[in-house]
């Protein structure tokens, strides 16, 4: 009989799969039982970084199910797993995870998603994060007052290089939009998780003596209240300020491309925004075709029979669990 086999970070026990981030690995371990079907659990490998698409080698070849923790590996039996953006929600994918789900080559047309359904999707998202200021990260539970009309700049650390998605770090983004002409107030927040002190020092020279800029460790919901428009390289906080109708503008590749600017060079900056700032709306229907259309809702009725048509595309239909 295959089994289904689970690539984590970690190395728990299969009942030992506790927090936030293993709760989609828990459905699947319940599911797993229910049908007898055999779950292994085996640490993630090393040489699988953020960057690989191929394995470099026929390991995955041995008739199981495999599903590895936040990557991006394209193989015959293969699934990338990862929260997508929102807790609630997840990625289960043969082609990646996060900037690299196969959500970016979909097509998206407005009219497919009725609006009366994305309304209530969007006005029951904005009630669980942006009515109670919470987001992926841990968030300042103090207001702080932010000036009105600013670009509010994301910074996200190492990942998106390391993924290989961009090739902007975080201070040639905010080199490009420091180049920028516009005499707007720049609000610009660190990635929570990045401690060096050789980057902030960094990041503290480069907006040296540029008036504009504010650091900050805001509230994310402060920062979307107060901008007219996002930038980062593809960031979570995007999505979020979709749910403050905020407008967004990306220095990478991103599965949520379709409204949102892309800019390739640093010189596009300027005209990238300008285009954005001319969005009107449209932001429910968006997100509500990202999230129900594409991605698996943890606590769906529907939930363990879209997992089994996840591993039905990958080539596992239930049967050829049960039947071997």
């Amino acid at each position: 009989m295959p089994a289904i086999v689970l690539h984590l970070p970690e190395h728990p026990a299969p009942e030992a799969l506790s927090g936030r981030h293993m709760r989609l690995y828990r459905v699947i371990r319940d599911m797993a039982r229910k049908s007898g079907i055999p779950l292994q659990i085996r640490p993630r490998a090393a040489d699988l970084t953020p960057s690989t698409r191929q394995p470099p080698d026929d390991r995955f070849a041995d008739g199981n199910l495999h599903i590895i923790d936040d990557r991006s590996v394209q193989a015959p039996g293969v699934l990338n797993a990862a929260v997508a953006y929102f807790w609630e929600f997840w990625h289960l994918d043969p082609v990646g995870t996060k900037a690299l789900s196969s959500i970016g080559a979909q097509s998206y047309d407005p009219a497919s998603m009725p609006y009366a359904r994305a309304e209530r999707f969007f006005a029951h998202q904005r009630a669980r994060l942006v009515t109670p200021r919470l987001s992926k990260y841990g968030q300042k539970a103090e207001v702080t007052a932010l000036p009105q009309g600013a670009l509010a700049v994301f910074l996200q650390g190492e990942f998106p290089i390391r993924q290989g998605v961009t090739r902007f770090d975080d201070l040639a983004m905010l080199r490009a939009v420091q180049a920028w002409d516009g005499d707007w107030p720049i609000l610009v927040k660190p990635h929570p998780l990045v401690k060096n002190p050789f980057t902030l020092a960094e990041l503290a020279v480069a907006v040296h003596g540029d008036d504009r800029i504010t650091l900050t460790d805001a509230n994310v919901h402060d920062m979307l209240d107060a901008c007219a428009a996002t930038v980062s390289i593809n960031s979570t906080v995007a999505l979020e300020g979709f749910l403050h109708r905020k407008p967004a503008v990306l220095f990478g590749q991103c599965d949520f491309h379709h409204l949102a600017g892309r800019v390739m060079e640093p010189e596009d900056f300027a005209p990238v925004l300008a285009g954005q700032l001319c969005r009107r709306g449209g932001y429910a229907q968006y997100l509500a075709w990202y999230f129900l259309r594409h991605c698996l809702r943890l606590g769906a009725p529907g939930l363990e029979a879209a997992i089994w048509q996840r591993f039905a595309a990958a080539g596992f239909p239930k049967q050829k669990f049960l039947n071997a």
